[in-house]
């Protein structure tokens, strides 16, 4: 009876070594999931590779005439380009102005959180719900109404004390301002979270130990601290420059890229130029060429950032 239920388990003569084979041959289990890899690459290289191919061709979104192709044209379009420039410009003013805050602020905040101090869990908590929150939703909140000029609070404060109201859509400066702010409300929390757990992972003894030898505060941080906590500043810089870097959400919604084009983002002008004004070609152009910078600026700050980091002997 146990022969039996043994042998309807299993397959006998040729079925049991090719179902052994199946399960046992490396090249078997990667051809299993040969199916996922294709639908993946399908969905990820074919876009790069088309948007790349269609940046040498003139074409347009319901254009007469069909499309051909026309070499680097749309390339040496974008170094003549004016209007590239200042969105090129505006963004890379955008994320070094929001990313900076964001850090310094994150890790102030951090420090702060990871003292003994009352009611710790609700400031942990609390802290980190801007994140949780919609860009849409937040520029909303924060750009329409308390930065708005006829009904917002910040404008009636103004008023209430004498001083001369906020007219940040006529300014270029004021308008750009107002965009970091937005997203250093949502993101500073990023780096709280992240600063804080490199904060708690770094061995009390090496403060203490410091302490003991008659080292201040400040000395503390500098030595201690700071150096220990680049290489996951390094990396969280990174990542939430390359999120800032695509920034659309909060400048259609709040300034829509105005005053003129004083705060157009990058991904911005690309998305006008291709899905409003049927450009499909220079907006690819405008795409691959912004991409190239971030890639450009990834590496410069990963060379930067690994010079600055402290070595064992040190």
């Amino acid at each position: 009876m146990n022969v039996t239920k043994s042998s309807a388990r299993q397959p006998i003569g040729m079925e049991a070594s090719l179902w052994e084979r199946l399960t046992s041959d490396a090249a078997a289990r990667r051809l299993f999931i040969l199916p996922a890899t294709i639908v993946i690459l399908a969905l990820s290289i074919f876009p790069l590779i088309f948007s790349l191919a269609i940046t040498f061709t003139n074409l347009r979104l319901l254009a007469s005439g069909g499309t051909r192709f026309i070499g680097l044209a749309n390339w040496a379009r974008l170094f003549t380009d004016t209007n590239f420039h200042t969105v090129l410009r505006n963004t890379i003013v955008f994320v070094l102005g929001s990313v900076s805050i964001e850090y310094l602020l994150g890790l102030g905040l951090a420090l702060l959180l990871n003292q003994r101090i009352r009611l710790l869990r609700f400031f942990r908590i609390s802290l980190l719900l801007p994140m949780m929150m919609s860009p849409i939703a937040i520029s909303f909140i924060i750009g329409k109404m308390l930065f708005s000029e006829t009904f917002g609070p910040i404008n009636d404060i103004l008023f209430r004390l004498g001083l001369p109201q906020l007219r940040w859509s006529l300014d270029p400066l004021k308008s750009m301002l107002v965009l970091i702010s937005i997203d250093a409300w949502q993101w500073t929390p990023f780096f709280i979270l992240v600063l804080l757990a490199g904060l708690q992972a770094i061995p009390p003894e090496l403060n203490e130990a410091a302490r003991v030898d008659g080292a201040s505060a400040w000395q503390v941080f500098r030595r201690i601290t700071f150096p220990l906590l680049m290489p996951l500043s390094a990396t969280a810089i990174l990542i939430r420059s390359l999120e800032a870097f695509k920034v659309i959400d909060i400048v259609r919604v709040v300034t829509g890229g105005g005053p003129g084009n004083a705060t157009e983002t990058a991904t911005l002008f690309a998305y006008d130029l291709g899905i409003k004004g049927g450009d499909i070609a220079y907006a690819s152009t405008v795409a691959y060429a912004f991409m190239i910078m971030v890639i450009i600026f990834s590496l410069a700050f990963l060379a930067a950032a690994r010079r600055a980091m402290p070595t064992r002997e040190s």
